[in-house]
């Protein structure tokens, strides 16, 4: 509440010292200047509805470090990456009056844990945001409203943006850690007696590759690589499938291979928080494998692009269906992989 008070190096509030049962308060900020990046600052004039000779508020949204961006964790600490801390703070007179929420414009999210947004006016403003007498309650009309998203559309964007690609990095990472180390032992076992086509790398460096199916003998196109994960020579979770598709056919260290795309919305919502059930990822891995065992034993000149049209448009609608799912918990992601 008296964060500016009792912060001396904030210049907009005279100095004061609280002492609780001989133990002196010391101010938290919100914001976490120093560590933070200031994304947006403006300062909006209002005239007219009831505001005598004008006023000022003024907005600034702030992005958070992920938490192992801070310095130590003690620091990530103090930050209190949560929910409960996101959204605008609301200041008036430098007193804390209301925080932390999205007054209703939004939904808290995990995705805008990163953002904090601080509000502040003065007297002159009591009246035209319905202050009671208390100060605990206040209403922004439409307009103000109105102001506020679209000025919060930016660092939401950002703040998003920045949370999903530090989730993805560690999705990818704890993805790499053992959770398909069951489906490419599995297959092992199984892909002499499977069959299918036979694969010749002729030129690694551009992806050419010999393929002979039951159809014929054709040269195209795969990822060649190797294992970036021992024993991944099958099923390689990666964040670099092209165009976005959940999956690919591929060629690691010579075997026929499916690479999974940790970035896919699919893989975070439906993959992640059954990680460490190596029975329910051996069967999605499976599945996405024997769909390319399957394009590569079937494929001709004629129909290697519908093939390609085809997994592009099956990634599409996933996409779509697992928009209502759940983000995974941050104990999905952060937790170690089962070891199989």
């Amino acid at each position: 509440t008296f964060q500016r008070f009792l912060d001396s190096k904030d210049r907009r509030a005279r100095n004061i010292r609280i002492v609780v049962n001989g133990e002196r308060v010391t101010a938290w900020s919100p914001f976490q200047e120093g560590l933070s990046e200031l994304v947006a600052d403006e300062v909006q004039a209002v005239q007219g509805g009831g505001v005598e000779g004008g006023a000022e508020f003024a907005v600034r949204a702030f992005i958070l470090p992920r938490r192992e961006e801070f310095p130590d964790d003690d620091l990530a600490k103090d930050a209190r990456l949560s929910p409960d801390f996101q959204g605008i703070y609301i200041y008036r007179e430098n007193r804390l009056i209301h925080g932390a929420d999205w007054l209703r414009m939004f939904q808290k999210e995990p995705h805008s844990n990163l953002l904090r947004v601080e509000f502040s006016f003065d007297h002159r403003l009591d009246d035209a945001l319905q202050l009671d007498v208390r100060k605990s309650q206040i209403r922004l009309d439409d307009h103000l409203l109105r102001w506020l998203r679209e000025f919060l559309t930016a660092p939401r964007r950002e703040a998003n943006l920045r949370y999903r690609k530090g989730r993805t990095r560690d999705i990818s990472q704890k993805a790499k850690k053992g959770g398909h180390t069951a489906s490419n032992k599995a297959i092992a076992n199984k892909q002499a007696q499977i069959g299918g086509a036979s694969v010749q790398v002729t030129n690694p460096v551009a992806g050419d590759v010999s393929l002979t199916n039951p159809l014929g003998t054709f040269a195209i196109k795969l990822p060649v690589g190797s294992a970036t994960t021992p024993g991944h020579v099958h099923v390689e979770p990666s964040e670099h499938v092209e165009d976005g598709m959940l999956f690919e056919p591929a060629i690691i260290e010579m075997q026929k291979a499916v690479r999974v795309n940790t970035a896919h919305p699919y893989y975070h919502k439906v993959y992640v928080p059954n990680l460490s059930d190596s029975v329910t990822v051996q069967g999605l891995d499976s599945l996405l494998w024997a769909l390319c065992v399957a394009e590569l034993t079937t494929t001709t000149d004629s129909t290697r692009e519908t093939f390609g049209d085809m997994r592009f448009e099956v990634s599409r609608i996933l996409r779509k269906l697992v928009e209502s799912l759940p983000d995974p918990a941050e104990s999905d992601i952060t937790d170690g992989a089962n070891a199989d």
